[in-house]
């Protein structure tokens, strides 16, 4: 190792402690022994954001620090969040799919997953890492870079098994917002996105396999018999390929493909209390890592003439007291009374759901009250959409419950628009009885899972 990288190791000992272990087949160097408090504070950088109540869910192993890799990532070093144990993932590409599983993977109980995650893949996601904290941004903008990569790449570009990351903010004129979006199309960055064919100009491809047996079926094709080995000299390499590839990479990172350094970013109320989730999953199966690595010291906010309607604000960062504002003690520069009600309003529809009858779509009469007080406020508020995603309980098959939570969306949207609200400013998605919010081994569990959730959010 040379001067440089020694001193490098020696500050990151000295800031966290011992490392439990490290690859010493690369050069990238990863702990798990920082908590989630002490990563958080490493991503943010000196200019204008506050952080606290930070928690993390998921196994332990699937998030830490990585140091020294500028060569590899184009990050010099930062936190990172994987589907598997992050030490596969900073070590040379040797195996055309690398899986590591933090739950049992024969076990009938699917392993855990985040409903965000799932909302935005449309699948059911699982072996979730999850890191979530509270923020002040002391400007109107904030941003912060990252890469992800994944070994569901290239095989599996189209298919079910779509990986996914979010980074989720929720606050002030900001309602469960994900800016971990592909420039200039604002959809999320994911497995069927972003790859060699969709938004190539941000893909990295870090795969020179000839072909290997798929282990899991895409559409169109035939199942395969599984490959049982999984050793490097198993399987054939395109060594004119390899030799054409980022040699940093392919000697430092396990994924078959990843994305450039990407910028993450969204307007925002300075001095306001906003909440950020940042989460990763497998999707379809718990087969196959991906990760999403975070520059240290990128979470910025600056000052941005450039925002539509953009006031001027003048500099509070010396009279407040933010550890009150994470607190929820204060509120700073307060509003008037009418849009602490209206944003009271807001909160309240986001987190009411329609409950159905077993086996019906129609709109129980107890519920309609519900829905005429948000056909009142969609009608005041012209600003706002609403998303409608209906699910049912797990008792029949999977399509016909599909058609089932699809006709509840369908209903509430109906009942909407004979209110007053026009059609464009609703999305209705059906998820049958996927990600269940109770046990559907009991009947008071199925009836609260047989429901259509309200979504607002401001376009």
């Amino acid at each position: 190792m040379n001067e440089k990288g020694l001193r490098c190791k020696k500050a990151f000992v000295f800031f966290f402690g011992l490392f439990i272990s490290f690859n010493s087949f690369s050069q990238i160097q990863v702990d798990t022994t920082a908590n989630a408090e002490q990563l958080i504070n490493k991503l943010v950088g000196k200019q204008g954001v506050v952080v606290g109540n930070v928690k993390v869910t998921g196994s332990h192993l699937g998030y830490g620090y990585f140091l020294n890799a500028e060569t590899a990532l184009g990050i010099e070093e930062g936190i990172v969040l994987s589907s598997g144990s992050i030490f596969d993932a900073f070590q040379a590409n040797n195996l055309p799919y690398k899986s590591g599983y933090f739950s049992d993977p024969k076990a009938r109980r699917k392993p855990k997953g985040d409903r965000d995650l799932n909302r935005i893949s449309h699948g059911t996601s699982g072996d979730a890492i999850v890191i979530e904290f509270d923020f002040i941004p002391l400007n109107n903008k904030i941003m912060f870079n990252y890469v992800f990569g994944s070994e569901e790449y290239p095989e599996y570009v189209g298919s079910k098994y779509n990986d996914v990351f979010a980074f989720i903010v929720n606050g002030e004129k900001v309602k469960r917002l994900n800016i971990a979006t592909i420039p200039g199309v604002n959809m999320p960055v994911s497995i069927n996105t972003l790859n060699d064919k969709l938004s190539d100009q941000y893909y990295i491809d870090n795969d020179y396999y000839k072909k290997p047996e798929l282990k899991k079926t895409i559409p169109m094709q035939k199942k395969r018999k599984p490959v049982k080995k999984n050793k490097l000299s198993d399987f054939k390499i395109s060594k004119a390929k390899k030799k054409k590839l980022n040699q940093e990479i392919v000697n430092n990172i396990q994924y078959d493909g990843l994305t450039g350094v990407m910028t993450a970013s969204c307007y925002v109320v300075p001095y306001k209390k906003y909440h950020m989730k940042i989460a990763i999953g497998d999707v379809g199966d718990i087969a196959y890592d991906s990760g999403v690595m975070l520059e240290a010291g990128s979470l910025i906010s600056l000052k941005d003439p450039g925002q539509p309607k953009f006031k001027d604000y003048p500099d509070l960062s010396d009279k407040l007291d933010f550890k009150s504002i994470l607190a929820g003690k204060i509120i700073p520069d307060q509003q008037s009374f009418q849009d602490s009600l209206d944003e009271a309003e807001q909160d309240r529809f986001a987190v009411t759901n329609i409950n159905f009858s077993s086996a019906s779509s129609i709109i129980p009469d107890s519920s309609k009250n519900n829905l005429n007080e948000l056909a009142n406020y969609l009608n005041k508020h012209l600003e706002m959409r609403c998303e409608l995603t209906g699910y049912t309980d797990n008792v029949g098959s999977k399509k016909y419950n599909q058609n089932l939570s699809e006709s509840r969306a369908n209903a509430v949207m109906g009942y909407l628009i004979k209110k007053g609200i026009a059609w464009q400013r609703l999305k209705i998605a059906g998820y049958n009885f996927e990600d269940p919010i109770a046990d559907n081994s009991a009947e008071q569990g199925r009836a609260a899972n047989r429901r259509v959730e309200i979504i607002l959010f401001d376009e």
